[in-house]
């Protein structure tokens, strides 16, 4: 199985989208677990850990690429906080599109599990929370803003990156979703980002599958693997 790859090129997606996309742009969760260890919310993480699938269809979980704990003490949240924070956005109020709800206190707080699985060269990253309802609903009432269907980002080593975002009409998945594309041009290369965040009682789900879309199936792929999810979370949490 090939392992979710790395490139600074990618690094450019992981700066409009969730921070569980951080994997798309450093080098895993290493060191993540002595952290967890430490962690007020490490059990609760650990119960979420468990309720995360391990493989769908091609797509195999990558346990050195996951991680667990309170959401915002987690490598990726923080890489990708600090990758954001590097880059200068040509339309500011675009910086968290689609991020918004990473910055609830609420959701900073909970504790969460990130599953990463790998699919050739396709990435899926699935972060399960636990948050007060209201929290959750309020994560799901974010609207974009009207002018960030363009965008653009210079990072902090001139490499410029361009995005469109769409939203996508999409079954409604547990007890409300919403869910996006993001296509992003960097140094010549398209990548293409599909996002869905969920609510399934007072737990909070996203899931993200990041790559060049070779296949054309990432629409269909988010779908399919949030049912599941939301499946096993159930299974596993009632």
């Amino acid at each position: 199985m090939e392992h979710p790859r790395t490139p600074r090129r990618a690094a450019g997606a992981a700066l409009a989208v969730s921070a569980v996309l951080a994997l798309s742009a450093c080098g895993g969760a290493e060191g993540s677990g002595s952290a967890a260890e430490a962690d007020p919310n490490a059990e609760a993480a650990a119960r979420l850990n468990q309720a995360q699938l391990v493989q769908y269809g091609d797509a195999a979980v990558v346990p050195e690429h996951s991680e667990m704990g309170t959401y915002s003490r987690l490598v990726s949240t923080r890489q990708t906080e600090r990758l954001r924070e590097s880059a200068t956005f040509d339309k500011p109020e675009c910086m968290d599109v689609v991020n918004e709800w990473g910055r609830l206190p609420e959701v900073r707080d909970a504790p969460a599990s990130l599953a990463t699985f790998a699919r050739g060269r396709d990435t899926i990253s699935h972060t399960l929370l636990r948050v007060p309802a209201s929290a959750a609903e309020e994560a799901l009432s974010a609207q974009v803003p009207a002018d960030c269907g363009t965008y653009e980002a210079t990072l902090d080593d001139g490499t410029t990156a361009s995005y469109r975002l769409t939203e996508l009409d999409v079954e409604e998945i547990a007890d409300g979703s919403r869910a996006f594309a993001v296509e992003t041009d960097v140094d010549g290369e398209t990548v293409w980002m599909y996002g869905l965040l969920y609510r399934n009682g007072d737990h909070l789900g996203a899931t993200s599958v990041l790559g060049p879309n070779a296949e054309d199936d990432y629409r269909d792929l988010l779908v399919g693997f949030t049912r599941k999810a939301v499946e096993r979370e159930d299974e596993i949490t009632a």
